[in-house]
């Protein structure tokens, strides 16, 4: 999505192993993706539930695969931790907007565009069990009954942009889209964060589920050229 930014900024450099890059691969994994995390990439950490990822990996890794067609991104997701019941899915791709996003006329990178592809499977299935719920309840509330979850690992340099300046920011957000949104850091990250993490979750009724995840996305996206 278009927006002002710094052409001569720089983003956060991190090194490829923060990122899940290594010698083992996963069902997620696509053997022949030998992509590189850069400093130029835009990147996103998404925390899937165990019992949700084999809607992003597919038999074989076949739904990964289309996923990073689809998007033209890259999509690592990382090993189960033991004890643990989230895997972390890092997605990356060249900053360039490239991808129409949906029906709105707006162009995203294919980062942002694959993250959406990720959390509409990720939450799929609650929303068909809520619909046939509501359905069978008789009520068209659906849209303003539901909630959707959505958690991320955000580099502490780049959560400042959802933060704003005296929480200006996230207070808007909270108030323009009814979220609830928590940043948490230090002793309540998850295990599989980096030291340079913060966590952000969002929770968030379904009919401002788009609209508010993204203004969040484009705001870490934009954070990333300051």
């Amino acid at each position: 999505m278009d927006g002002q930014r710094n052409d001569h900024g720089k983003r956060s450099q991190h090194s490829q192993s923060d990122y899940g890059g290594g010698k083992r691969r996963n069902p997620g994994d696509d053997p022949s993706d030998q992509h590189t995390v850069t400093n130029e990439d835009t990147v996103y950490r998404y925390l899937c539930p165990l019992r949700k990822i084999g809607s992003i990996i597919g038999k074989g890794g076949e739904i990964a695969k289309q996923l990073r067609a689809d998007s033209k991104s890259n999509i690592r997701i990382s090993e189960a931790m033991p004890g643990y019941d989230e895997r972390v899915v890092t997605i990356f791709s060249s900053s360039d907007e490239t991808n129409l996003f949906e029906d709105t006329g707006e162009y995203v990178c294919p980062a942002q565009d694959a993250l959406f592809m990720v959390h509409d499977r990720v939450i799929a299935e609650d929303l068909n069990n809520a619909a046939a719920a509501e359905e069978e309840e008789e009520e068209d509330r659906f849209g303003e009954v539901q909630q959707v979850t959505v958690r991320m690992l955000v580099p502490t340099d780049q959560i400042g942009c959802v933060i704003g300046k005296g929480g200006q920011v996230i207070q808007n957000i909270r108030s323009e889209t009814r979220a609830q949104i928590r940043i948490t850091k230090d002793e309540h990250l998850p295990p599989l964060a980096l030291s340079t993490d913060e966590l952000l979750l969002v929770r968030v009724f379904l009919s401002y589920c788009s609209f508010c995840y993204c203004i969040i996305l484009e705001l870490i996206f934009l954070s990333s050229f300051v």
